[in-house]
């Protein structure tokens, strides 16, 4: 029986871990009263199965009557929001060019503190991740100093009156050293979590940033032979249109000269045998005339 007790128990405790999760992750309100919740009762520990069952009930018990309360005032202000929204869309809708332009201005400054917000966010959420944080860590510490206080209390209260005084003292002087020790032991594992924490996401930076360098270059060398590939084919085209054009141009220049080779080969014969009947007429006009001379005397 006791077995099966501690099974229900069991099965109990992961079903609650599991909603309180499950309502985390879709609901960001919800996420945040968990964390707050946690800083306060749960010394910053944020994973829902290293709380026991009873501080899971508790925490959705109150969890639900804060819903149910923000639900009755959403109900009572939701009227007043959509007149506004009725309003706020009217003038922009008639409003002037200024007007449109500053709401423009103011929702691009609001967009950007969004973001700027995420991004905080989400860097101090990936640096913490399930550790507590440094305020929560120090209200756990000063917990377990009343705590340990508290106890050297009951233990004075619980000596009898006629002890020695002296080892009284000393000993409260022990046990208030060892409180501190603790205290400092505690602090100093918190800081060496944190710094272990901030070395490993560190390393994972590095190391994805080195892989994201690599991917770029490998990239760019790609981009790099492909636009020289592009080039070379580019040039080997209009060089080839080039020779092509030049050859066309040789082709036909020697096609018209040629054609024209003939012509002026029949022209300079006609030249030169015009040339040599003007000089066959001069040398017999010339004999011609000695042959006169030649009667004459």
């Amino acid at each position: 029986m006791a077995e099966k007790e501690e099974v229900e128990a069991g099965d109990q405790h992961r079903i609650l871990a599991d909603q309180v999760k499950t309502n985390q992750r879709a609901s960001r309100p919800f996420a945040k009263a968990w964390r707050s919740y946690c800083d306060s009762h749960g010394d910053g520990f944020y994973d829902p199965a290293r709380h026991p069952k009873e501080f899971l009930e508790d925490f959705l018990k109150t969890a639900a009557d804060k819903h149910a309360d923000s639900d009755d005032e959403d109900s009572s202000d939701s009227s007043s929001r959509s007149r506004s929204r009725r309003r706020s869309r009217r003038r922009r809708r008639h409003g002037t060019g200024r007007h449109r332009t500053r709401h423009r201005r103011r929702r691009r400054d609001r967009g950007r503190t969004r973001r700027k917000g995420r991004r905080r966010r989400s860097s101090s959420s990936s640096l913490s991740g399930e550790l507590p944080t440094r305020k929560a860590a120090i209200k756990g510490a000063e917990r377990a100093v009343a705590a340990a206080l508290k106890d050297l209390e009951a233990l004075r209260a619980a000596k009898p009156p006629d002890e020695d005084e002296a080892a009284q003292v000393e000993e409260e002087q022990t046990q208030q050293k060892e409180v501190e020790q603790k205290f400092e032991k505690l602090k100093a594992e918190i800081e060496a979590a944190k710094v272990d924490k901030i070395r490993e996401t560190e390393r994972k930076i590095e190391e994805e940033k080195a892989t994201r360098l690599k991917e770029a270059e490998e990239k760019l060398n790609e981009a790099i032979a492909k636009h020289l590939r592009d080039a070379e084919t580019k040039l080997r085209s209009e060089a080839q249109d080039r020779i092509d054009a030049v050859k066309k141009k040789a082709e036909a220049k020697l096609t018209s000269a040629m054609q024209e080779v003939p012509s002026k080969i029949e022209s300079s014969w006609a030249l030169q045998m015009t040339r040599l009947e003007q000089t066959a007429r001069d040398a017999r006009a010339a004999l011609d005339a000695l042959r006169k001379e030649s009667k004459d005397k």
